[in-house]
């Protein structure tokens, strides 16, 4: 569907968030943006009861469809009659998901868990209400039964995530605001900034008797900076965090992690290092903007296990322009040979503010059908090879069948990528585009979120300091 497509909705206030999120899942634009009205959604009181009216596309291509809101649970029912109507007018029938549209779907499995039932009620659940595949639904409540004992974590437990929004170059499929680091331009203002929003973490977790279990520090890619801006970074937040039990630094592009830096984290106790190849075939780096060569992927995997880090994980992406399920094969190959303890197995996800969008490779996207034989050899590879798929997302508004999934062998599972989706802990950001969240309660959270721009965020950082002070004295001084 266009990105251009817009859809209407009349009726309540309290029911427009659902039917936006529905509407955005299928592709639909609302708001005041231009394009096309392809679909028009109602909600009527008639003689006290409340009727659903939905029309989708315009003049002869047009289906009306109307359900009466019947139950206690009418958010359920609009995202039922919202999807199947869909099904409908274009002729497809709804897909192993059923109507979990959301981005984080073992929630759902780990509430039901919560309410008392067990394995087996809560696949029915899944399979009977929410219309999931029986495959998939089994999939789903294994992984969050492995999730448990890492969801279960006690009040004063925290986690950190440290962003840093700098790389070597812009991906085509990326869709991240980040600066090129090549450019210069402003770091030491971003790291003095930066370990400003790192020290004073570590003085709200010393204040309310807060442990740090883990930390996460991404992008952006951290090691593209350059080495003393690196050291600055780790050894704030060694100081200000103490006794963490997992800490992971992504690496990421093989181009940036030289040995020195690579020490440099090895020295100051990271445990857990991520190092991204993609995919293994230069043809299809070179189209897609990364800058290491093939050699780069197996140089650095060896000088991180030279550096005895505890956890290697390796990032792949399923669907990329020109890639073939040959390609794919080839990476679980080379994967099966290397042996690192995680790998994760991501789906290209079009947004509209990454350079692919609007490029000619864009035609070159493999069908749906291809990137769901390049998943099935994914899983079935790694699962041969004795991986568990411990971890799931989708991508936002993913209308797809497909989802990012993480496989870790026995023993190896990253708790801050469960904590992280599972949304059951508490998470300090650091960084530009952080998202702070806070649980306040079960199932709900207080969030904060910081600019996605580096400028913006630097100047924003004392009033941020000063708001997250008066939410976590909230918050802890209450309980």
């Amino acid at each position: 569907m266009s990105s251009t497509q817009k859809y209407i909705y009349r009726g309540p206030t309290e029911y427009h968030a659902m039917v936006g999120q529905v509407m955005a899942y299928l592709g639909f634009t609302g708001g005041r943006l231009p394009g096309l009205v392809e679909a028009v959604v109602l909600i009527k009181e008639e003689n006290h009861r409340f009727f659903l009216h939905c029309l989708y596309g315009h003049d002869e291509m047009a289906r009306s469809f109307v359900g009466e809101l019947k139950t206690s649970l009418i958010g359920q029912e609009i995202k039922r009659y919202l999807l199947h109507w869909y099904d409908t007018w274009q002729g497809v029938e709804r897909g192993r998901w059923g109507i979990l549209i959301g981005v984080r779907p073992t929630k759902l499995v780990h509430h039901l868990l919560d309410k008392g039932l067990d394995e087996k009620q809560v696949q029915y659940e899944l399979v009977h209400t929410y219309e999931v595949d029986a495959e998939l639904a089994s999939q789903l409540v294994r992984m969050a039964v492995l999730q448990q004992p890492y969801i279960k974590v006690p009040a004063n437990q925290v986690s950190i995530y440290v962003g840093i929004p700098y790389c070597s170059s812009h991906c085509l499929y990326c869709s991240f605001p980040s600066r090129l680091v090549q450019q210069n331009v402003g770091i030491p203002s971003f790291i003095d900034a930066l370990v400003q929003d790192i020290d004073d973490w570590g003085s709200i977790c010393r204040q309310y008797g807060l442990h740090v279990h883990s930390i996460y520090v991404g992008g952006g890619t951290p090691t593209c900076l350059p080495v003393q801006a690196l050291q600055n970074i780790l050894c704030a937040i060694k100081e200000a965090f103490p006794n963490v039990q997992e800490w992971t630094v992504e690496a990421g592009r093989p181009d940036t992690a030289s040995l020195d830096k690579l020490t440099l984290l090895a020295e100051c106790g990271v445990h857990r290092i991520s190092v991204n190849p993609q995919t293994m075939q230069q043809s299809l780096l070179d189209c897609m903007g990364r800058k290491h060569v093939i050699e780069d992927v197996y140089r650095m995997y060896e000088q991180c296990r030279a550096l005895h880090f505890s956890i290697i994980n390796m990032d792949f992406i399923a669907g990329l322009p020109r890639q073939t399920v040959a390609d794919m094969q080839e990476n679980m190959k080379i994967v099966c040979q290397l042996l690192p303890e995680n790998v994760t197995i991501h789906t290209l996800a079009l947004k509209k503010q990454a350079p692919l969008f609007s490029h000619p490779l864009r035609q070159e996207i493999p069908s749906e059908a291809i990137v769901t034989d390049m998943l099935a050899c994914c899983h079935h590879t790694l699962k041969d090879a004795g991986y568990i798929p411990y971890y799931l997302y989708r991508q936002k508004y993913m209308a797809t069948g497909f989802a990012n999934i993480g496989y870790a062998q026995p023993g190896t599972v990253s708790a801050y990528n469960i904590e992280m989706m599972e949304e059951r802990q508490n998470i300090f950001a650091v960084g530009p585009g952080g998202a702070t969240k806070l649980i306040t309660g079960k199932y709900t959270l207080a969030k904060m979120y910081q600019p996605k721009d580096i400028d913006r965020y630097i100047q924003e950082l004392p009033e941020t300091i000063k708001e997250r002070h008066r939410l976590c004295a909230d918050i802890w001084r209450r309980g």
